[in-house]
C-alpha cells in the first residue's frame, strides 16, 4: 500500500495502524481527515497541548487515527465527542481564529474489498471524499480539572461535574436513581 501513498500520508497511516492495531476503512477515513486537517491548519505535527481541538461526531475507528495523528486526546481534553452518528470532525486552533468542519461524504464503496477501500480513502482527491464548512459551534473551553467527591451510596470518588444530588447527598450517575424513562 505504501508505494501508492505520499511519504507523509504513509507515515500518518503507519502511526494510525500502530495505535489502532488493524487495517480498516474507518481508520483510513480518520487518517485522511486528520492528515488533511493538520495541513489545513498549517501544522507539521501533532498538538503538544490543547492548541488544537477536535470535536468528533462519531465514536468509530476514525477517532483512533485522529488521536494518533493530531495529538487530540480525551485525556488532554482537546478531543471531545458529540456523538451524532456522522463522520464529521470539527477542528479549532486556539491560537488563531481557524476552525472548520469536515463532513465525510464518500460512499461506503462496499463493492470494493476493505484494503482497497482503505487505500482509496487515503489517496483519492479530497473533493471526492469530504466537504469542508464553517464550524457549527463555538470553540469549546479548555479542559476543566474537577474536584472529586465521594458518592454517598457506593463510596467511589467521582468527578464533581458528574455528581447528582439527592436530598443534598452527592451521588454518582450509576447510583443516582432518576424518574426519567431515558437510560444514560
Amino acid at each position: 500500500m505504501h508505494s501508492t501513498l505520499s511519504t507523509h500520508m504513509a507515515a500518518s497511516w503507519d502511526a494510525s495502524l500502530a495505535f489502532h492495531g488493524h487495517n480498516c476503512p474507518g481508520l483510513a477515513l480518520g487518517c485522511r481527515v486528520a492528515t488533511d486537517a493538520l495541513a489545513r491548519m498549517g501544522m507539521d505535527g501533532p498538538s503538544q497541548d490543547e492548541e488544537l481541538v477536535c470535536v468528533a461526531e462519531t465514536d468509530s475507528c476514525a477517532v483512533d487515527a485522529i488521536q494518533a495523528i493530531t495529538g487530540c486526546t480525551l485525556g488532554k481534553g482537546n478531543l471531545l465527542l458529540r456523538i451524532r452518528g456522522k463522520h464529521a470532525f470539527t477542528f479549532y486552533h486556539r491560537d488563531s481564529t481557524g476552525s472548520f468542519r469536515i463532513l465525510w461524504r464518500a460512499s461506503q464503496k462496499h463493492d470494493m474489498p476493505r484494503p482497497e477501500r482503505a487505500l482509496y480513502y487515503l489517496s483519492a482527491p479530497a473533493s471526492a471524499l469530504y466537504t469542508i464548512s464553517e464550524a457549527r459551534h463555538p470553540l469549546p473551553e479548555k479542559a476543566l480539572i474537577s474536584a472529586s467527591l465521594i458518592c454517598a451510596l457506593c463510596g467511589e470518588l467521582t468527578a464533581e461535574s458528574h455528581i447528582r444530588l439527592r436530598d443534598g447527598q452527592p451521588q454518582c450517575m450509576d447510583c443516582h436513581v432518576t424518574a426519567s424513562r431515558v437510560l444514560r
